[in-house]
C-alpha cells in the first residue's frame, strides 16, 4: 500500500474530508474559515489554555470586538513551540455552536426520551439538594457516585462528593491510562515519570500513535527525534500513522508482553543490559530474570507472529542506542485484563538499560512541589500554595471498587481515579452495595465505558443522575438534571502544573464574555450547589481570582504575570537530567521506601499474586472471527468532539478497517455497508478495505455512533465501538478494550 494512499484513508472517515497536514511539520495550519468569527483589524491576544482535549495546551486566543477570531499556540511556551493541533484550532467552532446547552434543565419525561423543561439555576440546585438528601436519608451517602473527565474542575466537583461523605469518587482514567499510571506508581512510588522523546535515538511503541493521538509537546518531540535520524519501531495490529514513519511490526493482539519478555531474555542472555544501574538502583532483578528465562525469541515468535530474527534484531538495535532510547510506556492503555503487567514489563526493560534521568530516556517530572528532590532547582522554583478547606467527613464504608483494601487489586488502584466501570456493575448487581445516584461532569459513560447498552440499563435504574456538560450528550439524555457549563474560552480557572524537564505553571483565563448568559464555569456551579446543599464551607473562596491568589502568593508569582504570559517557568533555568552530574544520586527521585525501582513489589504480590509480571496467553480469533480494536484519530477527542461543527465536517463518521484478504472471503468491498456482531450486540457500519491491518483484526476510531438526537451533526453516524465491547474490568480497575471478537457480514 502506498504511503500517500494510507494517509488519505487514515485521516478520513467514510465520507469524510481529508486533512492536509503535509509531513506533520506544522500542527497549526488548519484554520477552516467556517470555524472562525469575522476578523477585524483591531485585535487583542489573551493567553490561556486549551480544553479541546485533556492535555490543556497553552494557547494564544485572538479576539476582535469581543469575538474570538483565531486560536494559536502560546509563543511564550518553548515546550509546545507556539503551535496547536486541529482540535485546538477548532475552539471558536465550539464556542459559537448553537447546539450547545444554554440553560439548566430538569427531566419531565421518561429517561432517554429527551423531554425536559428549562429552569433557573436555583431551581436546579434545589432539586439536586433535595434528591441528594433523600438518598442520604434512605440509603447513605456512599450510594452516590461521582465521575468526571480529569481537569481543573475536579477540585470543585469532587468537593461535593467529599463534602457529603461519599467514598465513591472516580475519574475517567480507567478508560485511558490507568494501567500505566499504576505501573509507574508501583515501581517508582510516583506517577510523574515522563519520556524525553526529542533526544531519543531509538523508540519502540506498542500501539502508541503520536501523530493521531496528538499531545503537542510529545508529538513535537517525536518529530524532532525523527528529524535527527531516530528510528521508530511500531508494534500494532494496525498500520497507524506513526508506524508509517518507521518500521511496522503487525503483532497479534494481546501478545505485547510476550515481545517485551523476549527482549528481556535476549538482553540478559547476551549481557546487553546496564549491570551497574540495575545493581545500584533496582530491586527484584533476580525474580525478573527467573520469569523470562524461558521466554525465548522462538517462543515469542509463536505467540506474537513476529519472526524471531526480527525480535533479536530489534532488541540489539535498541540496546545499541541505549541509554538514549526508550520503549514507550503507553497512553490509552487497558487493552487486556492484565495490561498492567505489560506496562510494568515495559518499564522494567527500560530500567534494565539505565535510561533514567538521561537524554532520550525517562525522567522524573521536575515539579516545583518537590524541589527538595532536585538540587539543581534550588533557588529557581517554589511550589504553589493550596486553598485551605475544612476536613471532609470520613466515609463510613469502603468504596465499591475495593480501592485501598489490602489483598485485592484495589489495594494499588489510585483512590483519586478508581475503577469507573464498577459504577455500572454496582448499579445493576447491587454489589458490594447499590449505587442510587450518579454525578457526571464532562464525561460520557454511554460512549466511554464499554458495553453501552448495559450502561444505559444502569442509568435507567438510578434515582438521581446529574450531568454537567456543554452538549446534550448520550449520557445527558438520561439525566434528571442537566447543568450547562460554559466553554474554556469563556471561563477562568485555577493555576495548574504542567511541569516536565523544568517546572511550569499555566493559567486559563476567559477570552470573551459568556456567549450564552445562563451557562457557568464549574468552579461557580459547584460552589453555588455546595452552598444550597449546606456544605458551602468546602468552597473557601469568593471568586476564581481569590482562589488563584491563594495559589500564587506562596510561590512568589503574581496573577498579573500569569495573565501577561500565560505560563511561568523559572527564569534562566534550563532542562536538566540528574545523572549529568556523575556524583548525583537518584535515591531522592524514587519515592518507594526501599529507594529502589522495584521490579518485584510486595504490595503488587498481595494485590495481584504477580509480584513480578507473568505472561497470560489469551485466545486468538478463530476462522471467521476478528479481534475488534479501537484507537484515536487526529481530529477528534475520544467521546468529546463528534458534534463540534468544524471537526464534524472534517470527519463526520468512522468506518471499519478490514484486510483485503478477509474482506474478499466475505464478499465485502470498500465502502460497503456491513453488520458487525459481537454475539450479544450488533452495529451497522461501513467497511474500509485496507492492507494496513492484520487479516485477523478489524479496527475503528473511537467516539462515534452517537445516540442523542440533540447532537444533530453526530447523531446516528458511524460505529460506537464500545457498544460491541464487553464491560470487563481489568486487574487494576481498567476498562478492557481489545479482547472482544466480532463477525462481519454485508448489510
Amino acid at each position: 500500500m502506498r504511503r500517500r494512499e494510507f494517509l488519505k484513508y487514515a485521516l478520513c472517515g467514510a465520507g469524510g474530508t481529508a486533512i492536509t497536514v503535509g509531513s506533520f511539520g506544522a500542527l497549526n495550519k488548519i484554520s477552516p474559515k467556517t470555524a472562525l468569527a469575522t476578523e477585524t483589524t483591531e485585535e487583542a491576544t489573551i493567553f490561556s489554555a486549551c480544553e479541546m482535549c485533556r492535555n490543556q495546551c497553552p494557547i494564544a486566543v485572538k479576539v476582535s470586538n469581543g469575538k474570538v477570531t483565531k486560536i494559536e499556540g502560546n509563543p511564550n511556551d518553548s515546550g509546545f513551540g507556539g503551535v496547536i493541533c486541529a482540535r485546538g484550532n477548532s475552539g471558536p467552532s465550539l464556542l459559537y455552536d448553537p447546539q450547545r446547552l444554554k440553560k439548566p434543565m430538569i427531566r419531565t419525561g421518561d429517561r432517554g426520551t429527551g423531554k425536559y423543561k428549562e429552569v433557573s439555576w436555583d431551581e436546579a440546585y434545589t432539586y439536586i439538594a433535595e434528591k441528594v438528601k433523600e438518598i442520604q436519608t434512605t440509603y447513605g451517602s456512599e450510594e452516590i457516585a461521582f465521575a468526571s473527565r480529569k481537569g481543573p474542575h475536579d477540585m470543585f466537583f469532587r468537593a461535593i462528593g467529599k463534602g457529603i461523605g461519599s467514598p465513591n469518587i472516580f475519574s475517567h482514567e480507567a478508560t485511558c491510562p490507568m494501567t500505566r499510571s499504576v505501573a509507574l506508581d508501583s515501581m517508582f512510588g510516583v506517577e510523574m515519570i515522563a519520556a524525553d522523546y526529542a533526544n531519543a535515538k531509538y523508540i519502540i511503541s506498542f500501539g502508541r500513535n503520536w501523530l493521531e493521538g496528538i499531545h503537542i509537546a510529545q508529538t513535537r518531540g517525536i518529530m524532532k527525534a525523527l528529524a535527527k535520524g531516530a528510528k521508530i519501531v511500531s508494534l500494532d495490529p494496525r498500520l497507524n500513522v506513526t508506524a508509517t514513519k518507521g518500521e511496522w511490526l503487525p503483532i497479534k493482539g494481546a501478545t505485547d508482553l510476550a515481545f517485551v519478555m523476549a527482549m528481556a531474555n535476549i538482553l540478559i542472555n547476551e549481557e546487553l543490559y546496564d549491570k551497574e544501574f540495575v545493581e545500584r538502583y533496582t530491586s527484584g532483578f533476580e525474580q525478573w530474570k527467573e520469569a523470562v528465562k524461558d521466554k525465548t525469541p522462538e517462543w515469542a515468535e509463536q505467540e506474537t507472529g513476529i519472526p524471531k530474527d526480527t525480535i533479536i534484531r530489534v532488541t540489539r538495535e535498541f540496546a545499541e542506542a541505549c541509554p538514549n532510547a526508550l520503549i514507550e510506556f503507553g497512553w490509552r492503555t487497558g487493552l487486556t485484563p492484565n495490561d498492567y503487567q505489560l506496562r510494568r514489563g515495559i518499564m522494567i526493560v527500560n530500567m534494565m538499560m539505565g535510561n533514567f534521568e538521561v537524554p532520550g530516556g525517562y525522567y522524573r517530572v521536575k515539579n516545583a512541589g518537590v524541589t527538595n528532590r532536585f538540587p539543581g532547582m534550588t533557588g529557581y522554583a517554589k511550589p504553589l500554595g493550596s486553598v485551605s478547606q475544612p476536613e471532609f467527613p470520613k466515609p463510613i464504608t469502603s468504596r465499591i471498587d475495593g480501592t485501598g483494601i489490602k489483598g485485592v487489586p484495589g489495594q494499588i488502584i489510585p483512590e483519586g481515579d478508581g475503577a469507573v466501570g464498577q459504577i455500572v456493575e454496582s448499579i445493576l448487581t447491587e454489589s458490594p452495595y447499590p449505587i442510587k445516584g450518579w454525578f457526571v461532569h464532562r464525561f460520557n459513560p454511554v460512549i466511554s465505558i464499554t458495553e453501552s447498552e448495559r450502561t444505559i440499563e444502569a442509568l435507567k435504574k438510578l434515582d438521581l443522575l446529574v450531568v454537567c456538560d456543554l452538549y446534550m450528550t448520550d449520557t445527558a439524555m438520561y439525566a434528571d438534571v442537566i447543568l450547562p457549563e460554559c466553554t474554556y474560552l469563556e471561563r477562568s480557572e485555577q493555576i495548574y502544573d504542567m511541569s516536565a524537564l523544568t517546572p511550569k505553571y499555566v493559567i486559563r483565563q476567559a477570552a470573551v464574555p459568556l456567549v450564552y448568559p445562563d451557562t457557568k464555569p464549574a468552579w461557580q456551579i459547584y460552589k453555588e450547589l455546595g452552598e444550597t446543599m449546606g456544605i458551602g464551607q468546602y468552597f473557601p473562596y469568593e471568586t476564581i481570582d481569590d482562589y488563584i491568589n491563594q495559589q500564587l502568593t506562596p510561590a512568589g508569582i503574581t496573577l498579573e504575570h500569569m495573565k501577561e504570559k500565560g505560563v511561568w517557568t523559572p527564569e534562566g533555568m534550563k532542562p536538566f537530567y540528574v545523572r549529568k552530574d556523575p556524583l548525583a544520586s537518584l535515591d531522592n527521585l524514587i519515592a518507594k521506601p526501599s529507594k529502589k525501582i522495584e521490579f518485584y513489589a510486595e504490595e503488587v504480590q498481595q494485590a495481584t499474586k504477580q509480584g513480578i509480571p507473568q505472561y497470560t496467553h489469551y485466545p486468538q480469533p478463530e476462522e471467521g472471527q476478528f479481534r475488534f480494536v479501537q484507537g484515536k484519530v487526529a481530529v477528534h477527542t475520544n467521546a468529546g468532539t463528534a458534534n463540534v461543527p468544524i471537526l464534524n465536517q472534517l470527519m463526520p463518521e468512522n468506518s471499519l478497517w478490514i484486510n483485503p484478504e478477509s474482506a474478499g472471503k466475505l464478499g465485502i468491498k470498500d465502502g460497503d455497508e456491513i453488520v458487525i456482531s459481537s454475539g450479544k450486540y450488533e452495529h451497522k457500519g461501513r467497511a474500509k478495505v485496507t492492507q494496513g491491518i492484520r487479516p485477523d483484526t478489524v479496527f475503528a476510531y473511537h467516539g462515534f455512533g452517537r445516540i442523542s438526537p440533540e447532537m444533530k451533526r453526530a447523531y446516528g453516524k458511524g460505529i460506537n465501538v464500545n457498544k460491541l465491547t464487553d464491560n470487563v474490568i481489568g486487574e487494576v480497575g481498567n476498562v478492557v478494550t481489545s479482547m472482544n471478537f466480532v463477525t462481519l457480514k454485508k448489510a
